[in-house]
Formats: C-alpha cells, structure tokens, sequence
C-alpha cells in the first residue's frame, strides 16, 4: 500500500496494482529491456564501471590505493535511482569526474596553481599525451600524500560528498554532467577546465573514457570486431562473456504463446545486443522488426548514434515505437530501472493508450529500495525477475 495506490500480492514476490488488474486481459504487446531484464548485467555493465574508474585511477593516474574503494556496486545502483543515468558511459564519466575534480581541487589547496599548469598542455585527441599527463598528475599526488584511501573519504563527506551530486542530476545531458560536478562541489573553472582536459568524453567519439570502458567490456577480439579499430588497452577477455540469460526457455515459451513474438528497446548498442541474444539463443522469441537499440533509439530521434539525447527516461522515441501499434493494444514494457519506470510514466503525458510498466528487482543490490521507488512511481507490477511473469498472468485471470 502507498498514499497512492493499493497493491495486492499475486504471490511470492509479486505485487500488482489493484486498479491495473482489469488491464492485464487486455496486453497485447510485450517489450523488454535488454540490461538486468532479459541478460544478467550484475557482472558485466555495472562491473565494467567500476573497473573503469579503478583503472583510470590505480592505473593511468597511478594512484596508491586498493581496487573497490571508489564505487562500489550499491553506489552504483543509488545512483541508477535517481533515474537519470541509464547510460553507462555517462554514469562513468560522472564518477571519474567527480574523483579527478576532487583530486586537483586537494592539490591546488596542498600546493599552487603553478605545480599543475603544464598538465593543462594536452591535446586532447591524442590518448598518448592524456596517458602522459595522467601520470604526471599521479607524480604530483603522491608527492602531497594523495592516493585512493583520501579519494574514497570524500565520497560520504558533507560538503564534497558524491551524493551532492544526485539532489539535481541531469544524466542524459552529457555535456551538463562536467558542469553539475563544478557546481555541486565549488571547483571553479580552472579545475574543471582541467578536468575535461585529462579525461576527454563524447558519447559520439572514440575518446579515452569510451574506449575504456568498451575495451574492459568487450575485450580485445569483440571490441575489434565491433569497432574495426586496434585495442589501446590490454584486456584479453571481455566482461560481456559473463553475461547469462534471465528467462528460462519454458518462461519464454509460455509468454510466447500467450503474446507472439517480443520487442526489445534498450540503449544498449546494436551489435552487442545481438551477439548476446544469439550467443544464448534468445533471437528465436523476438520479432526482429521490434528490436530497437542504441543506434535504433538514435535514428528515430533524428540523431547520429550519439547523444542519446532520447534517451531514457526520455519517452519520445518509445511513443514513436507506441504509435505503430494498434491504437486498441495495451502494452507492457518491462524494465529493471528508475529510468524506465520514469519513460514510461513520461509516455503517458505524449500518447493517449494504455501502456503499464512492469519492474523487475533482479539487477539491484538494493532490491527493498528499488521496489520502494517503483511503488512511489505507481508501477503497475513488481516482480522479483521476468520468470515470475507467467504466474502473474496466471493469477491475474488472465
């Protein structure tokens, strides 16, 4: 129960809005979400975050300091709650900003202004002379004390804490994130110009953070295969060969037979996307005029693959999707987010149809907090993972 709405249990770990009952009988259409919903992304995405700024720090920068003491897997799914960083590259980027701003700022106030100004010298399309720079910055850290352990003290501090950075984030806005990180902490504009010298970031290029972070994930041979492009790192074996599909084969048959074959809207990218569905032989449940990933999401807007300026919880580009159904047709997406109850909430207010949200806890680590936020946002049902999803139509009457 909740100020409200009131919800029944359809059984273990399944609560359905009271008042959405009637409108089970009427699904038509089944879309998912890709990440934490139909392929698991405990041990991939999420680890390819933290290993992000773990190596950005421990080893380009060369900080002293321990692995996992800069974001841990529940800082990561508190930020994921505030619904505005569903892109993965951005939440990275928001971290490690965070972190470096954190680490001049201390070395401005230890030193002067003078020790760090041939750091500013960097080109920034040239990795080479980041790397070089990065190291120079973990020179002069050490020199004042400065390691990881003084880094991840910050994190729950008052004025400095991370979580000054979630009371207005802005998330999909990529370009706002560097400016949200000057203005949450205090750094100034010569810190946070510095910032964006020594880790570059567009979602649209080829720049350091990027190919990090999709290096650890995909490793050398996909991310060659993927991007036609020489790894710069050396991760032999990519995180995405950790991933396991969620849906047993008899869950998939039964939805199957009861909606015909599934959507898909992710942000995920294309290629990546299908490689897991057809490394698990997942591709058979889709209809594959309904998948719609990252570089899809983009086209629709408009975009170059890209910006991702729609996003989630952006709606426009899913009502786009909405609008090509049956008017009559009820759908249901399902999604392991704040962000995509938030999409789906937002798809209300820009097309008259009935659309429910389906959440599923699977992917959190905070699975009570996570189905407290998916009660404040009214979700229709919250489920423990996809493979509750037959007895909730079951139970339904459905």
């Amino acid at each position: 129960m909740t100020d409200k709405y009131s919800y029944v249990s359809l059984g273990e770990e399944i609560l359905c809005r009271e008042d959405s009952i009637p409108l089970l009988s009427r699904i038509s259409n089944l879309i998912f979400d890709c990440d934490g919903v139909i392929v698991s992304d405990r041990d991939s995405y999420r680890q390819a975050i933290a290993r992000s700024v773990d190596y950005y720090f421990l080893t380009l920068v060369g900080l002293n300091g321990e692995k996992g003491r800069l974001v841990t897997q529940a800082d990561i799914q508190k930020i994921k709650d505030t619904g505005a960083f569903n892109n993965d590259w951005n939440l990275t980027y928001l971290i490690i900003t965070y972190y470096l701003g954190l680490l001049i700022w201390k070395l401005y106030q230890a030193s002067s202004e003078d020790i760090l100004r041939d750091l500013e010298d960097v080109s920034i399309p040239d990795p080479e002379r980041i790397l070089e720079r990065l190291k120079r910055l973990g020179t002069i850290s050490a020199q004042f004390g400065l390691d990881v352990e003084c880094l991840g003290k910050l994190k729950s501090d008052p004025q400095f804490g991370l979580w000054k950075l979630l009371e207005k984030p802005v998330g999909n806005e990529q370009n706002l994130i560097l400016r949200d990180v000057e203005k949450a902490l205090g750094l100034g504009k010569h810190i946070s110009r510095l910032v964006e010298r020594l880790c570059p970031y567009d979602i649209k290029e080829d720049d350091l953070l990027r190919r990090l972070f999709d290096e650890i994930y995909l490793g050398q041979s996909l991310y060659t295969r993927f991007s036609n492009r020489k790894p710069f790192f050396d991760f032999t074996d990519g995180l995405i060969e950790e991933e396991d599909a969620i849906p047993n084969s008899e869950t998939l048959d039964k939805l199957k037979s009861r909606f015909g074959l599934f959507g898909i809207f992710s942000e995920r990218p294309r290629q990546e996307g299908l490689y897991v569905l057809e490394k698990h032989n997942l591709l058979q449940y889709f209809d594959r005029e309904a998948i719609f990933f990252g570089e899809d999401i983009a086209r629709i807007s408009g975009d170059s693959m890209g910006s991702l300026n729609w996003g989630k919880p952006d709606a426009r580009a899913f009502v786009t999707i909405l609008r090509r159904l049956p008017r009559s047709s009820v759908t249901a997406y399902v999604g392991d987010t704040v962000s995509d109850a938030l999409m789906i909430r937002n798809a209300r207010d820009l097309v008259d149809r009935d659309v429910l949200f389906i959440g599923t806890l699977y992917s959190s680590p905070t699975k009570e907090r996570l189905r407290g936020k998916f009660l404040e946002l009214g979700s229709e049902i919250i489920v423990k993972d996809v493979n509750a999803l037959p007895s909730v139509f079951d139970r339904s009457g459905m």
